[in-house]
């Protein structure tokens, strides 16, 4: 088990308008007027394998997809079991994988079935009944009584059936309603899919079905909500991008739009599902501000580039010193700066920069630990041996800025607190302490002979194999205060915290370890299942 470190502190053309007396012209003009916004998945095609009960609903989203960018999505319906078994054969058969319970999309990611998942609706289990529920059916105990007959979805191939399972098999209840599918006077039977369990409710075939309540609207039946369903069994309706597909960035171009709360989600509310807290608004493609610490460009930078590639979004990461970030953050909610965004996401230097601007993010999740390390010229001609070298005044002294950079922050808080701050800003200093706002800037000195000796971010010394191997030793401070912390956190008032919170998978992912790690970062986070 990994221990998570603790924080320290186009134009629009009239269609009646002809041109040169051409009414072809005007044609193609009326044509353009409605053509959809180019977009980097117009023309293609997707696979779509769907969960049989949620068909009402993404048929509508997927005519209304093909409607305006002109992608047609082929949905093939069937159990959300079965579909998961059909990936497990063939991946590169489907682009994408819409489950009635995400546990189906969990583990299709567990056997590297499906790379991206996004939460679409939510919904729960009910009881449906014939009209008028002759039987008197109001609770789970009922369907074991002899002269009740229930369809039951198979858990195996049906989502409602394994939702149902795991509520009832604590009380033993599921084990008695499954011991009636055989036997001489057998009275459950086993489907499918939830739309056949809803189909013999209504037909009359079964006193009682078990089926989504979503599904129960839909088919127009009346049903009853136990209250276990309710509150153990809400299941989230989830898409996954399959890892078979040949085209995922427009494959997630239309999971968005499933998901969006100004496109799929009024759909999904209109077919009787949940839809989803917060969704993130529309865009075809999106634009992003991502804020993050100049000292972790080296680890992120190629990441960002390529979740941004695959996502088919714009990301504007902006690389500083946190002291800055902070700054700048506090003026723009005071509404002091020229117009600009409000990040959608933070990655801070270290958690003392995050805790200044908490109240505007959700919950922040450690990532990495960077230590803090004396950086000297190769082969350490100054015989620089601990902090206390610091206070030398014969050395050309480098540190961060205090209040623009984390690190500046942290170097100067540990120089207070072990007695050396006045004495390495000592007056009699042959040249005055060089500030910079970023560790890079400080090494880049180191190289080029401009100082002696400089406190940055171990990072900083390996970020660049020829820089480690050929031009800069570090020094151990071995000082537990010389360390960072570096959080990650989603912007509350962001459009895109769905599109930020699968950048923060891209960041806890097996190869982020390692690009962290591979740079001088130590790895604090668990990383995600």
């Amino acid at each position: 088990m990994v221990k998570t470190a603790v924080c320290r502190r186009g134009f629009l053309a009239k269609p009646w308008v002809v041109v040169g007396g051409s009414l072809a012209l005007a044609a193609v003009l009326l044509a353009l007027r409605f053509r959809p916004v180019s977009s980097p998945v117009e023309g293609r095609s997707l696979v779509l394998y769907c969960a049989a009960g949620l068909r009402a609903p993404v048929a509508e989203i997927c005519a209304e997809y093909q409607r305006e960018y002109g992608v047609e999505v082929r949905a093939e319906y069937g159990g959300s079991g079965a579909l998961l078994s059909r990936l497990k054969l063939a991946p590169e058969r489907a682009d994408l994988f819409l489950a009635a319970e995400e546990s189906y999309l969990r583990e299709a990611r567990a056997m590297k079935l499906v790379a991206e998942i996004l939460p679409a609706a939510r919904q729960h289990p009910v009881i449906a009944v014939a009209a008028g529920n002759p039987k008197g059916i109001r609770t789970p105990a009922d369907l074991l009584r002899s002269e009740v007959s229930v369809a039951l979805p198979n858990p195996e191939l049906a989502a409602v059936g394994r939702a149902v399972q795991r509520v009832l098999a604590g009380s033993n209840q599921w084990e008695r309603l499954s011991a009636r599918i055989q036997g001489p006077e057998a009275k459950v039977s086993l489907v499918g899919t939830v739309n056949e369990a809803a189909q013999a409710a209504k037909l009359g075939a079964a006193d009682a079905a078990l089926v989504w309540d979503a599904t129960a609207r839909q088919f127009g039946l009346e049903y009853i909500e136990p209250a276990e369903f309710v509150e153990r069994a809400t299941e989230q309706v989830a898409i996954g991008v399959s890892s078979g597909t040949a085209q995922p960035t427009a494959a997630l171009h239309f999971a968005r739009y499933l998901t969006a709360r100004d496109r799929g989600q009024p759909i999904w509310e209109k077919h009787s599902l949940a839809p989803l807290d917060d969704a993130d608004a529309w865009e075809d493609r999106p634009e992003i501000v991502l804020m993050s610490g100049a000292m972790l460009k080296p680890a992120v930078d190629e990441q960002i580039k390529e979740f941004a590639e695959r996502e088919g979004v714009s990301i504007n990461t902006i690389y500083a010193g946190c002291g800055i970030h902070v700054a700048q953050m506090k003026a723009l909610k005071k509404g002091d700066t020229a117009p600009q965004r409000f990040p959608d996401a933070y990655f801070a230097c270290d958690c003392s920069f995050m805790t200044q601007v908490q109240q505007w993010f959700g919950a922040a999740k450690n990532i990495s630990r960077n230590d803090i390390v004396l950086a000297v010229a190769k082969g350490n001609p100054k015989q620089v041996r601990s902090v206390q070298d610091l206070t030398r005044p014969e050395l050309r002294i480098g540190l961060g800025h205090p209040k623009n950079s984390a690190l500046g922050a942290i170097t100067d808080d540990l120089l207070k607190k072990i007695g050396l701050h006045e004495k390495v800003y000592r007056a009699d200093r042959k040249q005055p302490v060089v500030h910079t706002d970023a560790g890079h800037d400080l090494v880049n000195k180191l190289r080029v002979g401009a100082l002696d000796l400089a406190v940055v971010y171990r990072s900083n010394v390996l970020s660049h194999a020829k820089t480690g191997e050929e031009y800069i030793d570090a020094v151990e401070m071995n000082l537990p205060e010389a360390i960072a912390i570096q959080p990650y956190a989603v912007a509350k008032e962001s459009k895109h915290k769905y599109l930020m919170r699968r950048l923060l998978e891209k960041f806890l992912s097996p190869q982020s370890h390692e690009r962290f790690t591979g740079v001088g970062f130590h790895w604090v986070a668990e990383e995600p299942r």
